[in-house]
């Protein structure tokens, strides 16, 4: 299995009270699906995996894997606070049906590379699936150095790539460095948009993003023109681009992607679990930036 090209990173509709809206889900997932993705990505960061108990989780994957129904692989977020939270919830994944993991390394603590290092394996023994780690320094204050990822792709077949959520290109330079002299196969993909052309070029696979809930023809355009080396990337890289303010609308950023969303007819409410009824200054800020919003049918070369 290679995680490349676009996989959206859920997002996980929620009902007026504040319940998984599953009918939800599974219409965004299909609608996802058709659209040309090439996996889904539920319970990462967007999918607020934070805020769900070891049963909505399983409910949440089961949905995902009844809607995807095998057309494209599903990685699932299993992060937790232990190692020990982390498996269980790799347990229920597997359990679930899903194809790989994605975990973060252990959060709140501080640890050594070792540590890290034994915890992914922890979770490749308890899942029996290929686990994906998930760099986000930006949270969790801890990034995976070169130095692990190496030693993960030397040592730990069952590790089969990184999401590397970072703000620069020489963190996935530096990382492709690190595992592609021993895996070739080992996958690098980013997880913020802006990044795709130059991550790609560096030799990245493709992205997880959060955007493509809200914007994915514009997104599965662009990682496949640069992909098969188009010179429409600029323009496709520009609509993005356009978008990109949708990480702005709130703080953080997961309600005003809800609410993005949700304006543009793609879930049908913007709530999310630490806020049931979402801020009215997030749902006017969404509003307005979905009326100044051109769609991709009316951009010059996207469509």
């Amino acid at each position: 299995m290679r995680i490349s090209g676009l996989w959206p990173a859920l997002l996980t509709p929620l009902t007026e009270d504040g319940s998984i809206d599953h009918p939800a889900l599974t219409t965004l997932a299909k609608d996802l699906v058709l659209r040309g993705i090439d996996g889904l990505v539920p319970l990462g960061s967007t999918g607020e995996f934070t805020e769900f108990n070891a049963q909505e989780r399983r409910a949440i994957l089961e949905t995902v894997v009844i809607a995807a129904d095998r057309r494209v692989p599903i990685l699932a977020g299993v992060s937790g606070l232990s190692t020990a939270e982390t498996c269980d919830h790799g347990r229920i994944a597997a359990e679930a049906g899903v194809d790989a993991v994605l975990a973060l390394p252990p959060v709140y603590w501080k640890v050594s590379d070792d540590r890290i290092f034994d915890h992914f394996v922890s979770v490749a023994d308890a899942t029996d699936l290929p686990v994906v780690v998930y760099d986000f320094p930006g949270l969790t204050a801890q990034p995976l150095t070169t130095a692990l990822l190496e030693r993960l792709a030397v040592e730990e077949p069952r590790v089969i790539g990184a999401k590397l959520t970072v703000r620069d290109v020489m963190t996935v330079t530096a990382a492709l460095g690190a595992t592609r002299p021993y895996r070739p196969d080992f996958s690098i993909v980013t997880g913020f948009e802006d990044l795709i052309p130059a991550a790609m070029w560096a030799g990245a696979d493709g992205a997880i993003s959060g955007m493509a809930n809200v914007i994915p023809d514009e997104l599965v355009m662009l990682v496949a023109s640069v992909k098969e080396g188009r010179p429409d990337w600029a323009e496709l890289h520009h609509a993005v681009m356009a978008d990109f303010d949708m990480y702005g609308i709130s703080a953080p950023a997961i309600p005003g992607l809800k609410a993005a969303a949700a304006a543009l007819g793609r879930i049908p409410r913007a709530n999310w679990r630490l806020d049931a009824g979402p801020e009215k200054s997030v749902l006017d800020a969404a509003a307005a930036w979905a009326a100044v919003r051109q769609p991709s049918s009316e951009r010059k070369d996207v469509a």
